[in-house]
Parts: C-alpha cells; sequence; structure tokens
C-alpha cells in the first residue's frame, strides 16, 4: 500500500489539518519505460508549498484537489524502467507527500552520496543553493558592505548569513525569537540581530545598528519587513526576492510604502527561482558548499518531524515560523528494500 496525503481544500488563512487527508492506496509497480518507483525517505517542508496548495501562480502548477500534495523528497529507487537508474540508488526530486512516488526519470537526480541523504533538502539542497547563488551572483557582496538577511534563522537565511560572512560584509539577521537571536549572534555569529516581534519601529532599529545604510537585502519574507529595509538603503543597493513568506497565508500581500526609495537610490530588485535559473550550475555550488560544511565554515540545523502524517503539521510550523532551521518530515526509517 502507498499511504499518502492528498488536499482536499484550499486553505483561506493559516492552513488547518482539515485541509488534507491522509489515503493509502494500492501501489502500482508495472512502471511505464522511462519511469522509476522511488521509496520516499524524507520530505522537504518549504514555504512555497503553501503557494502550491492555494491555486496562485507560480513556478510549478498548483496542487489539483484530491491530488498528493507535491514536494521535494529524496529517497531511493526500488524499480527502474530507465538506465540512467538503478535499484539503490539515492534520488532527489519532486516525490510529493507520499511512501512511494512513481516519476519520469528526467524528473529526477542522482544524488552524488549516500550519507546523510537528507542534507539534499537542506544546506545541500534547494535552500543552499538559493542562499548561494542567490548571495554569491546577484547581490555579488564586497568586503565592509553591509548586509541583512530576513528570516535568518530559517533555511535559506541561515546559510547567507553565513556566506555573507565569508565575503567579508557586515551582516545583520532578522528573525523571529529570542532563542534565534541568541543562536545567530552566538553560534553562527553574525554581526548583529533584530527580533522584528518585539521591536516598535524596526526601520528606526535598523537604522540604529546600520547608520551608514544597507547595501544588500536578502528577503525571505516580503511585507512590513521589506519596507523597514527599503527605507534604510544605500546608493545602488542589491534587494534579493529568495521568498515572501508574510504574505502566503493571504489573498493580498501587504502593501509596500517605500518604493521610491529604491528608485531614488537606483537599487537592483531582483527575484529568481533557483531551480529555473540556475539547475546547470547545481553540481559545482553543491561541492562548493558541501566542502564549506566540513571546513565548518557553514553551520546548519534540521528541525525534523516523524511520520508522513505529519507534514500538514510541519508545514504549519514553517509558515508561523515556529521551525528552527531546514524543516524536513522523516517519512520511513532507515531500511532498504
Amino acid at each position: 500500500m502507498n499511504k499518502k496525503v492528498i488536499l482536499v481544500n484550499r486553505p483561506r488563512g493559516p492552513i488547518k489539518d482539515t485541509d488534507f487527508k491522509v489515503v493509502s492506496e494500492l501501489l502500482n509497480t508495472v512502471l511505464k519505460q522511462g519511469e522509476v518507483l522511488v521509496r520516499v525517505e524524507w520530505l522537504s517542508i518549504d514555504p512555497a508549498q503553501r503557494v502550491w496548495i492555494s491555486g496562485k501562480i507560480s513556478y510549478i502548477p498548483p496542487v489539483a484537489i484530491g491530488k498528493v500534495v507535491n514536494g521535494f523528497g529524496v529517497g531511493y529507487v526500488i524499480i527502474s524502467k530507465s538506465p540512467a537508474f538503478k535499484k539503490g540508488n539515492f534520488v532527489f526530486g519532486l516525490l510529493g507527500w507520499q511512501e512511494f512516488a512513481t516519476v519520469h526519470a528526467s524528473g529526477l537526480n542522482k544524488l552524488p552520496s549516500y550519507e546523510n541523504p537528507q542534507r539534499y533538502l537542506g544546506v545541500l539542497g534547494i535552500t543552499g543553493l538559493t542562499a548561494y547563488f542567490g548571495v554569491t551572483e546577484i547581490a555579488r557582496p564586497q568586503k565592509k558592505e553591509v548586509m541583512i538577511v530576513s528570516s535568518a534563522a530559517g533555511a535559506v537565511g541561515s546559510i547567507a548569513c553565513q556566506i555573507g560572512k565569508m565575503k567579508g560584509c557586515k551582516v545583520i539577521g532578522i528573525c523571529g525569537s529570542n532563542q534565534k537571536v541568541d543562536w545567530l549572534m552566538n553560534v553562527v555569529k553574525i554581526d548583529g540581530c533584530i527580533n522584528y516581534k518585539t521591536e516598535k519601529n524596526l526601520s528606526h532599529t535598523i537604522r540604529k545598528l546600520c547608520p551608514d545604510g544597507v547595501d544588500i537585502y536578502i528577503d525571505n519574507v516580503g511585507g512590513k519587513i521589506l519596507d523597514a529595509v527599503l527605507a534604510n538603503i544605500r546608493k545602488n543597493a542589491r534587494i534579493v526576492f529568495c521568498g515572501a513568506i508574510s504574505s502566503y497565508d493571504n489573498d493580498k500581500a501587504p502593501p509596500i510604502h517605500n518604493y521610491p526609495v529604491a528608485i531614488a537610490m537606483s537599487a537592483t530588485l531582483e527575484g529568481f527561482i533557483v531551480w529555473d535559473d540556475y539547475q546547470n550550475r547545481f553540481e559545482l555550488a553543491v561541492r562548493q558548499l558541501s566542502r564549506w560544511v566540513q571546513e565548518k565554515k557553514i553551520i546548519h540545523r534540521e528541525h525534523v518531524l516523524e511520520g508522513l502524517e505529519n507534514a500538514p503539521k510541519a508545514l504549519a510550523m514553517v509558515m508561523a515560523g515556529e521551525n528552527f532551521g531546514k524543516m524536513i518530515v522523516r517519512v520511513v526509517e532507515k531500511v532498504r528494500l
């Protein structure tokens, strides 16, 4: 049997357990040529999934009612009708919230290592790669520049902070709890941190920490935090749009009042999808990120929930900012067929 989490309602506002249903169906092991059957071991839980289940425009089609919730995952091949994969290969791709996934070989990537496969959902996966290319290719930091990162204790933000430090920047993080502030300051060792939930005037606090202005902003949230940073940017600032989580639970995005500052400061505002824009360079980037992890230049955290049925809870936690580091779900214990 194949256990799945399907979408039964398009959420309005924060997601609820009743928006999903766990079902079991007989597993089809008869594959077409080119298809691969994967035993899903780990699932990536990402804010973008909130957009995919809402029906809004995104870089992949929305999840249809009654269908498996889409999502990135890693697992191992148990049956292959493709010469590109054989039984036992570890693979990455859009596997969905289910125990087994039948995927065309063109939608899978073979993992370079079987060790700690869940890392290829986080620091060595889409979130780590988003931070890597967002900082190194779009922000292009220079020594002594000031970089602000929102959702700084999250999967993308925490890696972006550390890459910024390696590039010689003064790095200021914005996050949503004192525990996260403590971790970012004392473990990651960035230069300053703001708990936006306790600040009455975020723009003023940013100005105190960055009196000469902000050169780079790695934006994962949008909304009022984006507005506060825009009020403090310097000439030729680079604003990198990685995500806009503050708007994902709402039908309308929060208003941004300080866009005229971007014009006055000749700022560059650029959004990107790492899967679309940089896929041909993933291998080299993963090697670099892996090297930094081995050299302990990058610290990363994994927030793990056990069991496929907890995937909706994990997504709700991410949307509420309750995750600490990369949120992943372990679908199955480490058992090989």
